[in-house]
């Protein structure tokens, strides 16, 4: 398994483009398409970095290649537009827009169209994401029990939207709105697999509207690789009718993450995240163990329930050898139906070790190389920032 977000540069006042190199398997875009938000939230984030120096309404161009064999070749191209709501200063964020096309030569697409926004001296920020995905995928069932034999492929068509809002009030405290609607359809399955059948919920040309409040306490000292600080976040999302949706359920996440130095160079950093979905909702609004956004070592859609549960720590040594790093991580978690079968005696855990370059001293942006190992699987890992 190959997964990889984005690899590019930081961004300075002369640039004027750099190259952006994709080597993408249908894993690193999950049917509930947590990757690909993730990359067009990525693009929005490296743009609008605290001490980036870019002149008011300069514009960035990045080339895009690739190649997987479900793909062909892949060309495409990304775009980041600057621009201030506010007047530009040492504590202004800029705000961009930035579109990323990706076409491949077996006729999938994938279209981004991200737009961050900040103003307030970064008080305040909002997220607009719409996307489209046409692009191969993986099923191999619900629950803890499945196996890599299981696995029947699927291309998903997706139009997604997704805003955000917070704002900064009492100190660190950042109360928010969340809103994502997103048509799904399968325009191609296996014709003698679980999908075919019409067992799963979520098979059928669908609408899912899901609106939701946040609320996150934020003290990390930076947003790439924090070296101390806390970040605790908390969701609460709702899918009904009266939204739209044509699933009812309610969606919970929990995501309290923490870092200590351990002297000039070294970081000790922990997650615990937990998702929790009750009613009746579609396959691919299930949270996933592995993957970028979980246990690195099993790939995103292995395993897949109601209830998400993990525990990740890593280790982060800087400088080992000039601009090169490395990290030692580990992790356990579980899938079940509901929070009370979650349980650690599936063995679901994962370890591995990494390599990091690092592409900007004031920022520290990395590049991200990680390899992990989890019980019967393993993954490849390509991307830019930490892992959390």
């Amino acid at each position: 398994m190959f997964d990889l977000g984005f690899l590019g540069g930081r961004l300075s006042s002369g640039a004027i483009g750099i190259c952006l190199v994709l080597l993408i398997t249908p894993a690193a875009f999950s049917q509930d398409t947590a990757a690909a938000e993730k990359l067009d939230e990525e693009l929005a984030a490296v743009a609008a970095a605290d001490t980036v120096e870019i002149p008011k309404g300069s514009t960035v161009f990045l080339p895009v290649l690739g190649y997987t064999p479900d793909t062909g070749l892949m060309l495409g191209a990304a775009v980041i537009r600057f621009f201030y709501l506010d007047e530009p200063g040492p504590e202004t964020r800029p705000s961009t827009f930035s579109p990323t096309f990706i076409y491949t030569l077996k006729s999938q697409i994938m279209v981004f169209m991200g737009t961050d926004l900040n103003w307030d001296e970064g008080r305040s920020h909002a997220g607009i994401f719409p996307n489209y995905i046409k692009f191969p995928d993986q099923y191999y069932g619900i629950g803890r029990e499945v196996t890599l034999d299981d696995q029947e492929d699927y291309t998903p068509e997706q139009i997604n939207l997704e805003l955000k809002y917070d704002r900064e009030v009492l100190g660190h405290l950042r109360p928010g709105l969340y809103y994502r609607a997103q048509r799904h359809r399968l325009i191609k399955v296996d014709p003698d697999g679980e999908l075919a059948s019409g067992s799963v919920l979520g098979v059928d040309n669908s609408l899912v509207s899901l609106p939701g409040l946040s609320l996150a306490w934020d003290t990390r000292d930076n947003l790439w690789a924090p070296s101390r600080g806390l970040w605790l976040n908390l969701e609460a999302r709702t899918s009904s009718g009266t939204f739209g949706s044509d699933y009812s359920f309610n969606q919970f996440i929990a995501d309290f993450r923490g870092y200590i130095p351990l002297g000039e160079n070294s970081v000790f950093a922990g997650q615990l995240l937990g998702t929790g979905l009750d009613g009746d909702p579609p396959f691919f609004s299930f949270p996933l163990l592995g993957g970028e956004e979980g246990l690195r070592g099993y790939r995103g859609g292995l395993f897949r329930d109601k209830t998400r549960a993990l525990g990740r720590v890593e280790y982060r040594r800087d400088r080992i050898l000039g601009r090169f790093g490395g990290v030692l991580f580990a992790g356990i978690g579980d899938v079940a139906p509901n929070v009370n079968k979650l349980t650690l005696a599936g063995n679901l855990w994962s370890a591995g070790f990494g390599v990091r370059y690092l592409l900007d001293e004031a920022e520290k942006l990395k590049i991200r190389l990680d390899v992990g190992w989890g019980n019967g699987d393993s993954g490849f890992y390509l991307t830019l920032g930490e892992a959390f």
